[in-house]
């Protein structure tokens, strides 16, 4: 089955466009990959990968509550008429469930239609509105594979409100999986962010990084390929 993988948490700042990022680089291990950005004001996970074989990819705005179903209308012709691509990742814009939510069970059942599994990475942070809103999220209700990716960059994910939240405890009883995301080096993480690119192709001599920061990036692509990556491709 295809798959439709989004990256959400309907919060600025949490991560979410680094885990599609890497979902995209261990996506090309396998094959073509089409991105859609739901902000096009800050296509950071295009530019990312502008001009890399095997990325094609289109933007639809995601941060419509207005017009949500035009803006669900837009995501689904693209993708006909991309092909309907194997291998798709959405990069939601902060407050995407204002628009998704309305809409998610045409969202879903188009989807399926259309043979997509839809994968949600939910972002965790250590304050309670991550924790929170997931328990409203209309689509990961839905959602056929829906991972909990509690991002170390903010901390021991022991102490975040998440680990003793009645929205754990739901989220779980109701087939929610958990995975953590690790955290970069604040140095490394810089470096990164003025090398556009394959994460693992930063990696490699070359690239522009030193040899340490190069280190320190591969090891920490390979902890979350094995990790919330790995977990939202997984048929298992």
């Amino acid at each position: 089955m295809k798959k439709l993988i989004l990256g959400h948490g309907d919060k600025g700042g949490g991560g979410k466009s680094t885990l599609i990022s890497l979902c995209v680089d261990y996506a090309l291990t396998r094959g073509p990959v089409c991105v859609i950005e739901g902000d096009a004001t800050i296509d950071d996970v295009a530019a990312r990968f502008a001009g890399i074989a095997g990325v094609t990819g289109f933007g639809v705005d995601l941060s419509r509550p207005d017009a949500s179903e035009e803006a669900v209308i837009g995501v689904f012709d693209a993708l006909e008429r991309a092909g309907l691509p194997a291998v798709v990742v959405v990069n939601t814009p902060a407050s995407a469930s204002a628009t998704l939510d309305r809409q998610a069970s045409v969202f879903i059942d188009a989807a399926h239609e259309l043979g997509y599994s839809v994968r949600i990475g939910w972002m965790i942070g250590p304050d309670e509105n991550s924790a929170t809103l997931s328990l409203s999220s209309a689509l990961c209700g839905l959602a056929d594979r829906k991972i909990a990716v509690l991002n170390e960059r903010f901390g021991d994910p022991k102490k975040f409100l998440w680990a003793r939240h009645k929205a754990r405890t739901a989220w779980l009883e109701s087939g929610g999986l958990e995975a953590v995301l690790p955290p970069l080096t604040d140095t490394a993480m810089h470096a990164v962010r003025e090398h556009m690119g394959r994460y693992t192709d930063l990696a490699k001599p070359g690239s522009g990084l030193s040899t340490i920061t190069r280190k320190y990036v591969m090891d920490w692509a390979r902890r979350a390929f094995e990790g919330s990556v790995a977990a939202l491709f997984s048929d298992d």
